[in-house]
C-alpha cells in the first residue's frame, strides 16, 4: 500500500523516438503512462498512475531481447527487490513481471536523487549535517542488502532518493539493483572469488580494488558510499576531470592522512572514511560502528528533521565550508 503523496510531480524527459512506452498508454489495463522520467543504458523509467486507486508510481521497463539475447538484468532486480520488501531503505515494489516484449517493475514514485538535490543548491553541495544523515541511512541500506548475501556494485548519489509521502520524505531509498551480485552462498559461506571478474559500477565511484579488477565485496560498496559523500560535501570529486588512467592513483592519494581534499570534508567524515578504507575484502563490516562515527556530524539533527532542500539550503549557504566555492585543482593530486 502506497501512502498518499505530498504534492510532487516528476519532470518529464523529452521524447527522442526510443521510448519503449508512450504517453497516455494504459499498460496492462491498469497503469496510465504519463511520460518518461529517466533513461539509461539498460532500461527506461516512466511516471505512471494506477487507474484503480489514483496512486502515483514509477514503472521501470527493459526490452526482453537485446542484441538478439534474452536480458536478465531486470529479472535479477525483481528478485532482489522482492526479497528486500519490508526494509525501510528500498522502494516499495507494487508489481513486476513481463510481457511479450518487456520486463517491468512497478514501484513507489520517489523524489529527485540526492545528486540532483545537490545540484539545486546555490553552492552545488550539501551541508555537513545533511550529508551525515544521508550517509547514516545509506550505510543502513547497504547493511540490508549485504545481509541477504548480495553487494550492490553501483552505489552513487544518482542511486539514492528520498520518498515523496509524509511518512517517507525523510527516508533514504537505495535504487537500481541491476548490477547486484551474490557474494555469499545460501549457507552463509563466502563465494569463491573469481580471478578475472568483469568491471561493474560507475568509474568515478568505484574503489581502487575495482580498478585492480578484483572481485567486489561489501567493503567496496562502502567505499563507493564514502566517495558519494565526498562529492555531496565538496561539489565535485577531486578526480572528476582526470583521465581514466589517472583515477586509481588519485583515489589512493585521497586516502592518505595528508590528503587536502579529505581534510576539507571535516574531522567526523574523515574518521568515517578512514574506517571504511581500512576494511579488507574479507571483512564483515560493523555497520552500527560506522554509523556511530557520523552522529556527531549531524549537529544534533535527527533523521526526520528537515534536510537542506526543505529549508532553501540555508544551512548549506551559511556554513563555513560553503562560504566559498571549492574548486578542485587537479595539480594538487
Amino acid at each position: 500500500m502506497i501512502p498518499r503523496a505530498i504534492p510532487y510531480k516528476p519532470k518529464l524527459k523529452n521524447r527522442n523516438g526510443t521510448e519503449l512506452l508512450h504517453a497516455d498508454e494504459i499498460f496492462r489495463n491498469r497503469y496510465h503512462i504519463l511520460g518518461l522520467i529517466g533513461r539509461g543504458g539498460y532500461g527506461q523509467i516512466y511516471y505512471a498512475v494506477d487507474i484503480t486507486n489514483n496512486a502515483d508510481l514509477a514503472m521501470k521497463v527493459e526490452p526482453q531481447i537485446r542484441k538478439g539475447s534474452l536480458t536478465k538484468r531486470m529479472l535479477l532486480e525483481q528478485k532482489i527487490l522482492y526479497r528486500l520488501q519490508g526494509r525501510p531503505h528500498v522502494p516499495v515494489m507494487v508489481a513486476s513481471g513481463h510481457t511479450e516484449r518487456l520486463n517491468f517493475i512497478v514501484m513507489q514514485l520517489l523524489g529527485p536523487n540526492v545528486g540532483d538535490l545537490k545540484k539545486m543548491s546555490p553552492v552545488k553541495r550539501l551541508s555537513q549535517s545533511c550529508v551525515a544523515r544521508i550517509m547514516i541511512q545509506g550505510v543502513a541500506a547497504l547493511r540490508d542488502v549485504h545481509s541477504l548475501g548480495y553487494i550492490h556494485r553501483d552505489v552513487k548519489p544518482a542511486n539514492m532518493c528520498f520518498g515523496i509521502t509524509q511518512a517517507s520524505r525523510h527516508v533514504l531509498k537505495l535504487v537500481d539493483f541491476g548490477l547486484v551480485r551474490r557474494f555469499k552462498n545460501s549457507d552463509g559461506t563466502w563465494r569463491r572469488k573469481r580471478e578475472k571478474p568483469g568491471f561493474r559500477g560507475t568509474l568515478r565511484y568505484v574503489s581502487t580494488r575495482v580498478h585492480d579488477k578484483k572481485e567486489q565485496c561489501p567493503a567496496d560498496d562502502l567505499v563507493s558510499m564514502v566517495f558519494s559523500g565526498v562529492e555531496l560535501l565538496l561539489t565535485n570529486l577531486p578526480w572528476r576531470s582526470l583521465p581514466t588512467e589517472d583515477l586509481r592513483e588519485a583515489k589512493e592519494e585521497f586516502k592518505e592522512p595528508s590528503s587536502p581534499y579529505l581534510f576539507l570534508t571535516g574531522p567526523f567524515f574523515t574518521t568515517f572514511a578512514h574506517a571504511v578504507f581500512s576494511l579488507n575484502s574479507n571483512d564483515q563490516p560493523d555497520y552500527s560502528a560506522l554509523q556511530a562515527l557520523l552522529f556527531d556530524m549531524t549537529a544534533g539533527k535527527s533523521m526526520v528533521d528537515a534536510y537542506d532542500w526543505e529549508e532553501g539550503y540555508r544551512e548549506t549557504v551559511g556554513s563555513s565550508l560553503g562560504s566559498k566555492r571549492l574548486k578542485i585543482d587537479e595539480d594538487i593530486l
